[in-house]
C-alpha cells in the first residue's frame, strides 16, 4: 500500500506594522453648577424720596438689566469663574432678546431652557437713595415657572456637582429634588450637592428645606417674622423644619396592624406652652446646613449637629446698589465650597466679602476684582 505523503504548507502573512494600542478613555467632563429658577427683566429706578400718588416725578438714574434670584446667582458664579448652567423658562418674543443675549455674552449655558411665547417676568424696583430702601413690584405667573416634566427632559445628572433651586413653585420643585435624590441612590458615584433659597416659612418651603443639603435664608424672612438677629433666625428655621417633619411623620399611615394608644403630641404653631415637651427639637437624619447672610453683624450658620457659629461683620459702607445682595452671598458660598475647596467658615467669610464688594458698585461688575481665594481678600 502506497503511502501518500501529504505536505501541508502553512502560509504566514507578513505584518509590517503592529496594531496600535487603543486610545485611553477620555477623562470625564468637568461637572458644573446647575441653577434652577426664574429670570426677570428688572427696571430699576433710583429716586430721592417715595413718589406721591398722582404726581409725576422725574429721576436721572435708572437702568434695565437681567435679574431674578436664579439668574443673579448664575451671574455671580460666572464673575467668580465657575462654569454654570441656568435652567428656567425663557421668552421667544423678539422684544426681549436682550435677556438671551445677556446669558450668552457671559458664557452661561442656556441650551436646555424651554422657550415660550409669553412675555417674560419683569420687576419694577424703586430704590430710595436717602433711606437705603427699595420697593419691588414683580409680574410673574405659572407661565414663567419651570415644570417637573421640563426638568426631567432637560437635566443630565452626570454633568452636575451642585444643583441650586429657587423656591418658586414649591410643589414642582419638591418633585425635582426627589428626582435628584432618587438618581443619587440608584447610580451612586460622586455626590450631587443640593441647596435651596428660602424666603418664607410656608409648609411646602419647609418640606423643601428638609430634603436638601444647604438652606440659604434671605433677609426678607427675618424682617417678616421680626427676628432679632441671625442666631434667632437660623434657630427658628431649624425649629420650624423639625416641627414640620415630626408632624408629617405622625400623619403617615402606619403599617403595623396594632393601634398605638399613646401617640406623641406634636406642638402646633399656635401653642405657647413653654413647659410642655417640645417633640419638634428631636434631631432627624441628614439635616441641612442653614446659612443666613448679614454682612454688618456677620453671616450665621447652624450645622446639622446644632453647632452654631458666625463670621465677623464688616463696617458699614456706602451702598451704591444692593439689588442681588443675597444672591451674591449664595453664589459666593457655592463657589468657595465647590471650586476653591474652602472650609464652611472660610466660605462664609469669602461670600460676605463678596457682598461688601458688590454693594459698593453698580450691578455685578465690581466682582471682576474679587480675588479667587480668601488669602487674596486680606491683601486686596
Amino acid at each position: 500500500m502506497k503511502k501518500q505523503i501529504i505536505k501541508e504548507f502553512v502560509t504566514v502573512k507578513k505584518v509590517r506594522y503592529l496594531p496600535r494600542d487603543p486610545p485611553p478613555e477620555p477623562p470625564p467632563p468637568k461637572r458644573r453648577v446647575l441653577v434652577v429658577g426664574i429670570v426677570t427683566l428688572d427696571m430699576i429706578t433710583v429716586v430721592d424720596d417715595h413718589p406721591k400718588p398722582g404726581v409725576v416725578q422725574r429721576t436721572e438714574e435708572g437702568s434695565w438689566r437681567r435679574g431674578g434670584r436664579a439668574s443673579n446667582v448664575c451671574t455671580v458664579l460666572r464673575r467668580l469663574g465657575t462654569e454654570c448652567q441656568f435652567l428656567g423658562r425663557l421668552s421667544s418674543a423678539r422684544a426681549f432678546e436682550s435677556i438671551v443675549l445677556s446669558f450668552q455674552s457671559m458664557g452661561i449655558d442656556i441650551s436646555s431652557c424651554p422657550f415660550s411665547l409669553h412675555q417674560p417676568a419683569h420687576r419694577n424696583i424703586n430704590i430710595v437713595r436717602d433711606r437705603g430702601t427699595r420697593t419691588t413690584l414683580e409680574y410673574s405667573n405659572r407661565h414663567h415657572e419651570l415644570t417637573y416634566q421640563q426638568f426631567l427632559g432637560a437635566v443630565d445628572y452626570r454633568k452636575y456637582s451642585w444643583i441650586h433651586f429657587e423656591a418658586r413653585n414649591a410643589k414642582e420643585t419638591l418633585k425635582m429634588i426627589h428626582a435628584v435624590r432618587d438618581y443619587a441612590e440608584r447610580a451612586g458615584g460622586p455626590k450631587i450637592v443640593t441647596s435651596v433659597d428660602v424666603n418664607n416659612l410656608k409648609p411646602l418651603n419647609l418640606s423643601l428645606a428638609n430634603k436638601v443639603d444647604y438652606v440659604f435664608v434671605r433677609k426678607q424672612l427675618r424682617t417678616d417674622h421680626a427676628f432679632m438677629n441671625g442666631h434667632e433666625t437660623v434657630w427658628a428655621v431649624r425649629e420650624k423644619m423639625r416641627n414640620y417633619r415630626a408632624r408629617w411623620q405622625t400623619e403617615q399611615v402606619k403599617k403595623s396592624p396594632y393601634h398605638e394608644i399613646n401617640k406623641p403630641k406634636i406642638k402646633n404653631d399656635d401653642d405657647s406652652d413653654e413647659n410642655s415637651d417640645d417633640d419638634c427639637l428631636e434631631k432627624g437624619p441628614n439635616e441641612a446646613v442653614i446659612l443666613y447672610n448679614n454682612y454688618l453683624e456677620g453671616a450665621s450658620c447652624l450645622l446639622p449637629d446644632d453647632t452654631y457659629f458666625k463670621v465677623g461683620g464688616h463696617p458699614e459702607q456706602k451702598v451704591v446698589d444692593n439689588v442681588g445682595e443675597n444672591d451674591t452671598f449664595t453664589a459666593g458660598v457655592i463657589y468657595a465650597l465647590q471650586e476653591a475647596k474652602m472650609s464652611l467658615r472660610d466660605a462664609m467669610e469669602y461670600a460676605t466679602r463678596a457682598v461688601c464688594l458688590k454693594i459698593s458698585y453698580d450691578s455685578f461688575d465690581g466682582l471682576r476684582c474679587m480675588p479667587k481665594d480668601l488669602i487674596g481678600c486680606y491683601y486686596a
